[in-house]
């Protein structure tokens, strides 16, 4: 069958709304999810296209062109909340230009509401949760049986005879070396994507999931279950095979762990350390990872093999809203983690929420003056966003509280509209606020020496510039 996998069109613009001077600091890179389905789906014989919009900048109307020219017999859309409402226009246009083609999507909305997302009748079927063996399952029972029989597809919601139908879910998958590696090779090239500039150290920039699942903590802000809450392993040998194709075949220079928590266990961290130096990569790398699963000397080993920077959940410096926040760690754990980075040499990339239910003006407050303190490498504070499917998300909409994802303000726009005010301010109070806090951290004596004194090549300097001109720019 002829498949077309596409990533929404979704410009800087929708990134970033009225803050202009944000664009020097997006974030555009592969999307991972619909490379792992092309490889899978190329397995079984199926032709295939990825039409990235996202890096190539491709609008509706030249999409809608190229899907027309293609002429597949499915489309699978994939979708995040803010990817949404880009997603139901891409499907409606392919609807009334290719009507006899099926529209199937999936990514992180469908998954969390998977029935109000299947209302909009532009969309044919729903994948719930992992999609390699539910695309492989659906696209040949399609083959075979067409639209009838679909519950017999485990993983999947669809409309039938009015109502919409949600069959069995998919148990997630054990082995994820049985999983070929991204089919990289029908993306466009790794120098058209632009990571944001302080996050990597070097050009090309590559991302690599090692792992599935996010165990340890349920933060109400937050909905893994796509992933699950059980984590899964590839083995350290297929991983670094991938890195190799990475570094060999596409050129990347730099790369990031998008595993949920890298060094959740941490002797597989040790022996993933311990193959960058066997293999000798001309690599650099990232993580993410969670404050209480790190000790002094894993940083260390991870450093000498060739770790430049982690990123860190801390959320917040407040031990109550970190508790309510459910995310499993405390102030301490967050305090502890950055001073080894600090004293190993790893730099720091430290996520913060705020203005969630649970704050007060103090308390944000507290955490923005701990985590000047704390002087990372970059500190994000983010807008607290009702996302579906989050515990949060349930509780303000039992709370009366209303959120249409097809109408999508972004919450990147520290002068734009925004989607939910923390007790004890005013909308206009929590967006001053959101911008005086960047200005506060990044525009100090203190921080710019310590960035300055760590400029190591030109594009470090780069990283720099742009940062300090959209702080600027607010």
């Amino acid at each position: 069958m002829k498949i077309a996998l596409v990533n929404p069109p979704f410009t800087l613009d929708d990134l970033v709304g009225t803050t202009k001077s944000m664009k020097r600091v997006m974030n555009v890179i592969q999307p991972l999810g619909l490379a792992y389905l092309a490889a899978v789906l190329e397995q079984d014989g199926h032709d295939l296209v990825i039409e990235d919009c996202q890096c190539l900048g491709t609008s509706h109307a030249e999409l809608t062109r190229k899907l027309a020219e293609y002429s597949p017999d499915i489309i699978g859309i994939t979708s995040t909340t803010p990817t949404f409402a880009s997603s139901i226009r891409t499907a409606t246009l392919a609807k009334e230009t290719l009507p006899n083609t099926l529209v199937v999507i999936g990514g992180a909305q469908v998954c969390a509401v998977p029935e109000q997302t299947m209302s909009f009748k532009c969309f044919d079927i729903g994948v719930i949760g992992e999609g390699e063996r539910t695309a492989q399952e659906l696209v040949t029972h399609i083959q075979n049986d067409g639209m009838e029989h679909l519950d017999r597809v485990k993983g999947i919601v669809f409309r039938h005879n009015g109502s919409i139908v949600e069959t069995e879910r998919r148990p997630f998958i054990s082995n994820l070396d049985e999983l070929p590696f991204p089919a990289r090779h029908l993306l466009p090239p790794l120098e058209r994507y632009q990571p944001t500039p302080a996050s990597h150290r070097r050009l090309p920039h590559a991302t690599v999931i090692g792992s599935r699942g996010c165990a340890g903590a349920r933060c109400v802000f937050c909905d893994r279950r796509g992933q699950g809450f059980t984590v899964r392993y590839r083995s350290v040998e297929n991983v670094f095979n991938e890195i190799e194709e990475l570094v060999n075949v596409y050129g990347a220079r730099d790369l990031k762990f998008f595993d949920d928590t890298f060094t959740l266990n941490q002797k597989r961290a040790l022996a993933m350390c311990e193959e960058f130096k066997k293999r000798r990569l001309d690599i650099t790398w990232a993580c993410c990872t969670r404050t209480n699963t790190v000790s002094r000397d894993l940083l260390k080993a991870m450093k000498d093999a060739g770790c430049w920077e982690v990123e860190f959940g801390v959320e917040s410096l407040d031990e109550e809203v970190l508790r309510k926040l459910q995310k499993m760690t405390t102030v301490s754990d967050n305090v502890q983690a950055v001073k080894w980075c600090h004293e190993v040499g790893i730099k720091v990339r430290a996520q913060y929420i705020i203005g969630t239910p649970f704050h007060t003006p103090e308390a944000m407050e507290e955490t923005l003056k701990a985590a000047i303190k704390l002087n990372t490498h970059i500190a994000h504070f983010n807008k607290f966003t009702p996302y579906p499917g989050c515990e949060l998300y349930r509780m303000l909409s039992e709370q009366g509280y209303h959120y249409d994802f097809t109408n999508w303000h972004s919450q990147l726009d520290l002068k734009g509209e925004i989607m939910y005010t923390p007790p004890g301010m005013t909308e206009e109070s929590y967006k001053k606020w959101a911008i005086e806090a960047n200005r506060r951290y990044y525009l100090r004596a203190k921080y710019i020496a310590k960035e300055l004194s760590s400029v190591r090549s030109l594009e470090d300097v780069r990283s720099l510039w742009n940062g300090f001109l959209a702080i600027g720019g607010l």
